[in-house]
């Protein structure tokens, strides 16, 4: 088994994203489709809800039952109007990262992203760590392909002292550019094999369900990823097993 293997694995959930109410032309929404639209997820332009707000978002699953409600607002600011160069330099710390339940709902759900919209696997990621760090404690497994990314990012440097500072226990994994990394992480350094392609970020929860958390992506091309996320203490449980067994205790 890979992590590539796991990925296949997923039964990816179908979702469609529907704007609801759209009270004036909002250049945003074609945003949206840019990130979004996918072979799992279907946006579209839906008519007017007179009992809901204006600029909704609603997330509907396969049957057509909807699961989560966000503004457009939300997203936008969270994600559509935002670069990498706002978790890259600090400028959002990473208490005070926030995911819209619509985006947050999309677990399970299969992604191939590429260029700018690379912003979307680098937001869940700081979700996850923002649970780790909310938990205080468990394990944090991460992959960065490139371990000098921890220091050579402001922003994630900030965010693993952090972490490092509670009682998570830090795994990180990657090519083994960086000579000194905390004495208080535990390294799993690789130059081949998967772990120079892959980008994850894994927590246990500290043995609570309701707090395990996981993003899972492998690069299949130059800057493109495929992968998901996934709040499903099995699956969590599936990928934390796999890595205890290849890498920490080999």
């Amino acid at each position: 088994m890979t992590l590539a293997d796991i990925i296949d694995d997923v039964d990816s959930r179908q979702h469609t994203l529907t704007v609801l109410n759209r009270e004036e032309y909002d250049p945003v929404v074609n945003l949206l489709e840019k990130m979004f639209d996918s072979e799992h997820v279907d946006v579209r332009e839906g008519g007017t809800e007179p009992a809901a707000p204006g600029n909704v978002l609603m997330l509907q699953d396969e049957e057509g039952l909807a699961v989560a409600t966000s503004t457009l607002d939300e997203v936008r600011d969270q994600l559509l109007l935002v670069n990498s160069d706002l978790y890259i330099t600090g400028t959002r710390p990473l208490a005070e990262v926030e995911t819209s339940d619509v985006v947050a709902n999309m677990d399970d759900t299969t992604f191939t992203v590429s260029g700018k919209s690379k912003f979307l696997l680098i937001h869940i990621s700081r979700h996850v760590e923002r649970m780790a760090l909310e938990t205080g404690g468990g394990v944090l497994h991460s992959g960065f392909q490139e371990l000098s990314r921890i220091h050579d990012e402001r922003g994630t440097d900030a965010a693993y002292r952090q972490l490092v500072d509670t009682d998570v226990d830090v795994h990180v994994y990657g090519i083994p550019d960086w000579d000194a990394p905390p004495e208080s992480m535990y390294v799993h350094a690789a130059t081949d094999g998967e772990i120079p392609e892959a980008w994850f970020v894994v927590h246990d929860g500290d043995g609570r369900d309701e707090r395990k958390a996981a993003l899972v992506c492998v690069e299949t091309g130059p800057n493109e990823y495929e992968g998901f996320w996934t709040f499903q203490p099995a699956i969590v449980d599936e990928v934390l097993d796999y890595l205890k067994e290849t890498y920490v205790e080999n």
